[in-house]
């Protein structure tokens, strides 16, 4: 037993020796480790500061105006929100760049306040021409008869004795025209007649009673109608014309 115990121990006190040396070997060489990184990074350090004043160096002097696109871009951008929410309508800016409206004319204005002419009145169509009216002349002698139009209270001889009259005077006025004012004369109850020998002038067509108007158109120039009854007795009558 003892002898096991002494051989354990020696065994135990070789292993601790043996952990103790390779604690020792793995502590410097992580000194030595750690001294190599120390030194390079020192390397790299002066490695990278070369390298900075190398930039520093060769790099090219700032722009002192560096600023001064961003700014103009700046600007412009403001102006365009600006005016895309109107607020140049109301500036002096925006009144200057608005153009101006035209000066007022009087002539234009005076034009404008006149009423409008009237629309022209589309022509007529053109009526025919109508053909002269065809005009007579005549003498006649008119003997009433009490009732007769016109017929004055002087007059009292019925119808019957009037046609009797104005036949006698209508028998000599065929005999003689040429005596036809002497015949009115005595025969004939118009007033004023005597003085004008029964001369009726010149008169268009349809200016006398039909009855009238038809008892000259039956005779020619120069003749002597038969009895020609009216409303206002009974006539002879004489063509002028």
């Amino acid at each position: 037993m003892s002898k096991t115990t002494e051989k354990d121990r020696a065994k135990d006190d070789e292993d601790l020796d043996e952990d103790e040396s390779t604690d020792e070997g793995n502590d410097d060489g992580e000194e030595e480790e750690a001294k190599a990184t120390a030194v390079r990074g020192r390397g790299h350090g002066h490695a990278h500061d070369d390298d900075d004043d190398a930039d520093d160096d060769g790099a090219d002097p700032e722009d002192p105006y560096w600023w001064t696109p961003h700014a103009v871009l700046s600007a412009l951008v403001l102006i365009g929100l600006l005016g895309f929410f109107g607020m140049f309508n109301k500036t002096p800016l925006a009144r200057l760049a608005a153009p101006v409206a035209p000066e007022p004319d009087d002539h234009a204005h005076t034009a404008a306040a006149a009423p409008p002419a009237p629309a022209p009145t589309p022509p007529r169509p053109a009526q025919s021409a109508q053909p002269p009216r065809e005009m007579f002349g005549a003498k006649h002698l008119l003997v009433m008869y009490k009732g007769s139009r016109r017929a004055p209270a002087t007059i009292t001889r019925t119808k019957e004795e009037a046609k009797a009259r104005a036949t006698e005077a209508m028998t000599k006025a065929k005999a003689d025209p040429s005596k036809f004012a002497d015949i009115v004369k005595e025969y004939s109850d118009e007033p004023g007649a005597d003085r004008r020998g029964g001369d009726l002038g010149k008169f268009p067509k349809g200016a006398m009673v039909p009855e009238f108007q038809a008892g000259l158109e039956k005779i020619k120039v120069g003749e002597v109608s038969d009895l020609v009854e009216t409303p206002f007795g009974f006539h002879v009558i004489l063509r002028t014309q």
